[in-house]
């Protein structure tokens, strides 16, 4: 049961943002749906790491419960028309760089494979953050942040999918 439990905190990030796409706009109900997808995807690694149950399968997980809930989130901030057009193209130029990456990956190994890098890190806290940074920055500035560091974390996954030989092992057996 111990070697499950990160991929239940991921499962159950999951469920909770969908539930998020029921939302029309960012309420305390909202809010605090949001608060558990990002503190669940705070510790789902950690906790894998420390149990030693690391998988691509968990890995996969991790990125289905954080394109959800930033999905969510999209559509909520949509629905509001709360930020400009062009913070969805340049959003959306790096999912298209993400998808990239993924293919490069497919291509090597077999398997789609979403980098978790350092300014992918960076890029999830910053988007995160989104919500409660729009009560007390300049929007503007906080989502030009978010673009270009989403654009970084998108260009850091293809260089290190194109400088990957292939998945380690272990991990490919995980799948």
């Amino acid at each position: 049961m111990k070697k499950y439990i990160a991929n239940i905190i991921s499962f159950s990030r999951i469920i909770a943002a969908v539930f998020l796409f029921f939302f029309s706009e960012i309420t305390n109900a909202f809010l605090t749906i949001y608060v558990y997808c990002g503190f669940t995807d705070f510790i789902d690694g950690p906790i894998a790491r420390k149990l030693d149950s690391e998988s691509v399968f968990g890995s996969i997980m991790d990125t289905a419960g954080d394109v959800l809930t930033y999905l969510a989130l999209a559509k909520v901030l949509i629905v509001q028309n709360l930020l400009p057009f062009w913070f969805y193209l340049w959003e959306g130029l790096a999912v298209i760089m993400f998808l990239i990456s993924a293919t490069i990956s497919k291509i090597k190994s077999g398997n789609f494979y979403f980098v978790h890098s350092f300014f992918g890190k960076i890029m999830g806290t910053s988007m995160f953050v989104l919500p409660f940074a729009m009560r007390f920055f300049k929007v503007l500035i906080w989502i030009g942040v978010i673009c270009a560091v989403s654009n970084i974390a998108a260009i850091e996954s293809i260089i290190i999918q194109a400088k990957q030989k292939k998945l380690p092992e272990e991990e490919m057996h995980n799948v």
